[in-house]
C-alpha cells in the first residue's frame, strides 16, 4: 500500500498510521468512524456479504481501521449476514492498540429492535471464558422470549424509544466509556448516522469489480468480473479516508488504499 497524503510514501502499513490519528471526542458523544467497501459500480455485497469485495489491501486497511476504535457497532442484519464473531485482535494488532492507548481488542455492539438474533450465531455460540459479551442495544419493549434465548450470552441496553435511534446508540456506548466508535453497517443504520450528522470519519475502499451486469441478469448465473485499472487521475476531493476538521473543511487522509478518479472497464 502507498500513502498519498499528506506526504507520498511507498510500502506503508496502515496499522502504523490509522490507530494513532487524532480523533477528538465531539461534545456529548464518541467520535464516529464509518467503514465501507464497494465495487466500482456501487455494489456493497456479493451474494449478501462484503467478503467478495476484499483483497490483501482491503484486509490490511480493515485491520488498521478496527485497531482505531473502542467499540464496533453494527445492525442485526449485518451481524447475521456476515456472521460476526467476538472481536479478537492478533498480537501485532493488539500491540498497536495498546500503544495507542486502547484495550487489546474492541467491544462489539449489536443494534436490533426485534432482537432477531439466533443464539447459534458465532458471536453468541463461540464465546471464551473471560471475554466481554456483545452488547445488544434494543428498544424499550423488545420480545421477552428472544431476550430469554440469549440469557447469559449478551449484555443489554434498552433505549427510551421503541426502536433504537442513532443518537441513542451513541449515547449508550458513550456511557460505557467509548471515545471512538466504528460503525460497520448496514446501509440503513449508516444512513441514520448520515441523516443525523453524526459521521466524523469515512473509511471507504473501492474494489475493481463490475457487479451491475450480474444484478441485472442474475438468472443467468453470471459472476462478477474484475477490472484492470487503466488510468488514474488524482484529485483533491476524493480520498479513502476523510473527516471534517474544526474549521469545517475536509481533513485529508494520512494514508489511503486508492485515491482519485480511477478509469476501468470490463475486459
Amino acid at each position: 500500500m502507498r500513502q498519498l497524503l499528506p506526504t507520498p510514501l511507498d510500502a506503508v502499513d496502515p496499522l502504523t498510521l490509522y490507530p494513532f490519528d487524532h480523533r477528538p471526542r465531539p461534545a456529548g458523544r464518541p467520535w464516529v468512524m464509518v467503514n465501507m467497501v464497494a465495487s466500482v459500480d456501487g455494489a456493497i455485497a456479493i451474494d449478501g456479504v462484503s467478503g467478495g469485495l476484499g483483497g490483501d489491501g482491503d484486509s490490511m486497511a480493515f485491520r488498521a481501521i478496527r485497531a482505531s476504535c473502542d467499540w464496533i457497532v453494527a445492525a442485526a442484519g449485518t451481524i447475521r449476514a456476515e456472521r460476526y464473531r467476538i472481536p479478537r485482535a492478533a498480537e501485532e494488532t493488539a500491540a498497536a492498540r495498546i500503544a495507542a492507548g486502547r484495550s487489546e481488542a474492541p467491544r462489539l455492539a449489536v443494534v436490533s429492535a426485534s432482537v432477531d438474533l439466533d443464539p447459534e450465531l458465532p458471536l453468541f455460540a463461540d464465546q471464551r471464558d473471560g471475554e466481554a459479551r456483545p452488547l445488544v442495544i434494543t428498544g424499550a419493549n423488545p420480545p421477552a422470549d428472544r431476550m430469554h434465548a440469549l440469557e447469559g450470552r449478551a449484555e443489554w441496553h434498552h433505549t427510551d424509544t421503541e426502536r433504537p435511534t442513532a443518537e441513542g446508540v451513541l449515547a449508550a456506548l458513550g456511557e460505557r466509556g467509548a471515545d471512538v466508535v466504528l460503525a460497520e453497517g448496514g446501509p440503513t443504520f449508516n444512513g441514520q448516522l448520515v441523516d443525523s450528522g453524526l459521521i466524523d470519519e469515512l473509511c471507504f475502499r473501492s474494489h475493481p469489480t463490475w457487479w451491475a451486469e450480474v444484478r441485472a441478469a442474475s438468472s443467468t448465473g453470471a459472476k462478477p468480473r474484475s477490472l484492470p485499472i487503466c488510468g488514474w487521475i488524482a484529485c483533491s476531493n476524493t480520498t479513502t479516508r476523510c473527516s471534517p476538521d474544526t474549521s469545517g473543511r475536509d481533513r485529508k487522509a494520512q494514508s489511503s488504499q486508492w485515491s482519485g478518479t480511477t478509469s476501468c472497464w470490463p475486459g
